[in-house]
């Protein structure tokens, strides 16, 4: 089996568990419930805020359920859902056959964790995307991308509407909406990382460094992004090909503070001849 069919091999068993786990629970709309609470009352999962040391997550099972500790200092209530909701596909798809080693989150974050996941033990790919589709419903998701031009806009309010980070939002709506859209996440001038769905169709390479004609690379070079779409050449950011039509890629892109990073949503747009 190619390492591309383990991985979504992993990712398939990860999504499956958290659907049968969704619908045993009777929840609709993640959003709707304080993670805690819904564990508590319905898998009898105590979910504690405490001091832990080389992990942000932590699960531990104890007769007739199990307790999930957070990082007391991880403050950011999206981050905070994302570790608990990976935590608990730990208990739901690994069962008592996995020590507490093999338990316990890295200190990466949890968006880290998500993106990194082809590099991932299995395990963890397992959780990541259990994760994901426990907190944003790939039925309901599929509904909310499907919309005729992408934005960062739609974006922010999906990760409003389902108290998620934008950077695991945005993954989402990439790999979810029927347009040919990717995200890239840059650092340091480069691209550090692209998820895309499968209508995309092209390869953005990592550590290629930043075309000075992508929007992204202004914030590299200390000025400002538009805030807008706007139309950029798409050998910019698309490797292996030349086209004849240079305006035929729409990018949008988002400052990450906390990252020194940017992540760009790219869009192919219906009538492009690429």
């Amino acid at each position: 089996m190619t390492s591309r069919n383990i991985l979504e091999a992993d990712l398939a068993r990860g999504e499956h568990a958290a659907r049968k786990a969704l619908a045993e629970l009777g929840v609709l709309h993640p959003a709707g419930y304080d993670l805690a609470d819904l564990l508590w009352v319905l898998r009898r999962i105590v979910v504690r805020d405490v001091a832990l040391v080389g992990c942000v997550g932590r699960t531990t099972r104890v007769a007739g359920g199990a307790i999930i500790s957070v990082s007391s200092s991880v403050d950011y209530n999206p981050r905070r859902r994302f570790i608990i909701a990976h935590e608990f596909g730990h208990h739901e798809i690994h069962g008592i056959n996995h020590n507490q080693i093999e338990l316990c989150d890295s200190k990466q974050t949890s968006d880290d964790a998500h993106l990194r996941e082809i590099y991932a033990p299995s395990t963890e790919r397992e959780a990541n995307a259990f994760a994901s589709e426990f907190l944003m419903p790939k039925a309901i998701w599929e509904k909310r991308c499907d919309v005729r031009s992408p934005s960062v806009e739609i974006i922010k309010a999906l990760q409003r509407e389902f108290e998620v980070s934008f950077i695991a939002a945005s993954i989402r709506f990439a790999r979810l909406t029927p347009e040919r859209c990717a995200v890239v996440l840059s650092q340091d001038g480069r691209v550090s990382w692209t998820a895309s769905g499968r209508e995309f169709g092209h390869h953005i390479r990592s550590g290629r460094p930043l075309s000075k004609y992508t929007i992204a690379s202004d914030y590299f070079t200390g000025k400002r992004p538009s805030d807008v779409a706007e139309p950029v050449p798409a050998t910019a950011w698309l490797d292996g090909f030349r086209i004849s039509n240079d305006y035929d890629l729409i990018e949008h892109c988002q400052v990450i503070p906390a990252l020194r990073a940017t992540i760009s949503l790219l869009w192919i747009p219906p009538d492009a001849e690429y």
